[in-house]
Formats: structure tokens, C-alpha cells, sequence
């Protein structure tokens, strides 16, 4: 008897414990990551349990169907625990993001972020009506391919090739002499072309201190995004072995002052899309975005 009575007492501590899981609520706002505004009517939902913004229970709340017409979302009576959380609309990128509700913290409030699809890969302004630009790959022709110890750099100049091929001068050729007459001298033949002109390499992007952009990927990778800063300095190319692509005779080229470098802060938006931010030093700088060592883009900027 004393045994079932301590079996009973067991199980009705186990049904308490039960009973009492701790719950939270986990609410929030989607927005657009370039406008900051509001997206209307998105779908927000955690995968593998009943909560979502699409399910009848969550419609058939007044207050939460007219809420999420403007991007707010509220989940109620959610077990601690850790949960994906995701966001999708017709016509953007969705998002999704690794949460987690602890029993000191039970309740998240948490923005999520989509932007439109139609965006071209590139780094972009922040809070713009539109998405703007900052660079159109202004210097992707000049960028070297460096190895660990120069990191980046550009060539100072480049052959212009925008023209058709430069071909060698033709002959000024004279009618034949008649037979019968002393024909004339031939005329030398004219110079060859001289080698085409070359480009300089385009001033770099005025920018403020405090660097503030996304950049939109142009492929989807699980590895994180690295962006680093270095000081631009220009240096002998001797001296920088491991890179290739240097032009032709080049003495110098602009590389990355490597023992300067400077991190910046990189977070995750949306599906391939990043913010970049941190606080530059002043004057011309080389921006190095890199996944797994290697590099996917370089920006020449200035802070003024």
C-alpha cells in the first residue's frame, strides 16, 4: 500500500510539472530590409508546430488577422524551447531565423526581413525608396586574385578593349608601272598601330564613416559571410607574388595594407542577403566580402 501511495505521489507531481511548462509569447514585424517598411499580409510561421499566421485558429482572431495586414505577428502560450521561425510573401525572398525562449526569458519580440525578388546581386544603401546601388562593379575588371598573404588588390591600369582589334597598318598601295616604263619607287609601308590606351583605375566610391549597406549574394551558401576593411595602399608588385592578374610590365598596383585590417559587423537579413556595418577610417579603403577564405567581391571606397 505504502509503495502505490508513493508511486501516486509520483505521478501526480509528473502531471503538475507537466502542467506547468513554461510558456511565452513570441511576437514581432516583418519589413522591407531596403525601405524599412512595412510588408503587408506575410505569412509568418514556425516549422514543425501549430503556430503560423496562416492556420484558421490565427485567423479567426480579429485582432490578429488586422494586425499581420500590416506585418505584425503575435504567437501566444509558446513552450520554451528553441524554433525556426519564418517569413514569406509572394514576389519576395523569404526569410528564416533560429530562435530560442528560455524559462527566465520566455517571451521574443524579433523583426524579420524580406525583400523584393527582382533584386540584381550587389551592395546597396540602406533605408532607400528604391533599391540603390552603391557600386555596378566599377572596378571588377581592375581586381586582382590574391592569395592569403596580399588578401586584395587592383591594377592601377588596364588595356582598353572596348574597341575592335588593333590590326598592323596596311600598305599605301600604287597602281603598277606599266610595262614598257621605269615603275616608281614602292612607298614604305605605313607604321604598325601603336598598342591600344590604357585605362586608369576608377576613383573610388565616396563613403561615410559609419559603412551602413546590404549586400545581396548571388548564390545561397550555409557558410558565413566574412567583410573585412584594409587601409589601400599602392606597392610594388614584386613584392606581392601571390597575386595574379597583374597587367602587363606593371611596376605598382594598389594592394591591401593587410596588418591594418578591420572587421565589420556582418547579420543575416534574409536568403542571401546580408548588413554590413562598422565605423571606417579615414581615407581609401579596399572592402574584402569572402565565404570559406575565398573571395566574392571587392569595393574600392574613401571616407572623406
Amino acid at each position: 500500500m505504502k509503495k502505490q501511495l508513493i508511486l501516486g505521489g509520483a505521478a501526480l507531481i509528473a502531471m503538475a510539472m507537466t502542467g506547468c511548462e513554461k510558456t511565452g509569447t513570441i511576437d514581432g514585424q516583418v519589413i522591407d530590409a531596403f525601405s524599412g517598411k512595412n510588408i503587408e499580409v506575410p505569412t509568418v510561421w514556425m516549422p514543425n508546430t501549430t503556430f503560423g499566421t496562416h492556420s484558421p485558429k490565427y485567423q479567426k482572431d480579429e485582432a490578429k488577422s488586422q494586425a499581420i495586414r500590416t506585418g505584425k505577428f503575435t504567437f501566444e502560450n509558446v513552450p520554451v524551447g528553441k524554433y525556426q521561425i519564418s517569413a514569406k510573401r509572394t514576389g519576395f525572398v523569404n526569410s528564416k531565423y533560429d530562435i530560442e525562449t528560455t524559462e527566465a526569458n520566455p517571451n521574443l519580440t524579433i523583426t524579420l526581413y524580406e525583400y523584393d525578388n527582382k533584386i540584381d546581386p550587389g551592395l546597396y544603401k540602406t533605408k532607400t525608396e528604391t533599391p540603390e546601388k552603391i557600386s555596378s562593379g566599377d572596378w571588377v575588371n581592375y581586381r586582382l586574385d590574391c592569395g592569403d598573404a596580399s588578401v586584395a588588390g587592383f591594377n592601377l591600369n588596364i588595356p582598353d578593349l572596348s574597341g575592335a582589334p588593333k590590326v598592323p597598318g596596311k600598305v599605301d598601295k600604287k597602281p603598277a608601272a606599266k610595262k614598257g616604263k621605269k615603275g616608281k619607287k614602292a612607298a614604305p609601308a605605313a607604321a604598325a598601330t601603336p598598342a591600344g590606351k590604357m585605362l586608369a583605375l576608377n576613383a573610388p566610391r565616396v563613403v561615410d564613416a559609419g559603412l551602413d549597406v546590404l549586400f545581396v549574394n548571388a548564390s545561397s551558401v550555409t557558410t558565413p559571410l566574412i567583410a573585412v576593411s584594409y587601409p589601400a595602399v599602392e606597392g610594388k608588385v614584386a613584392d606581392h607574388a601571390d597575386c595574379k592578374g597583374v597587367t602587363a610590365d606593371a611596376k605598382t598596383a594598389l594592394f591591401a595594407d593587410v596588418a591594418k585590417k578591420q572587421d565589420l559587423k556582418v547579420e543575416y537579413r534574409a536568403e542571401n542577403l546580408y548588413s554590413i556595418s562598422g565605423n571606417l577610417p579615414k581615407g581609401k579603403q579596399i572592402i574584402r566580402l569572402s565565404q570559406d577564405g575565398k573571395t566574392l567581391q571587392t569595393y574600392y571606397f574613401e571616407v572623406k
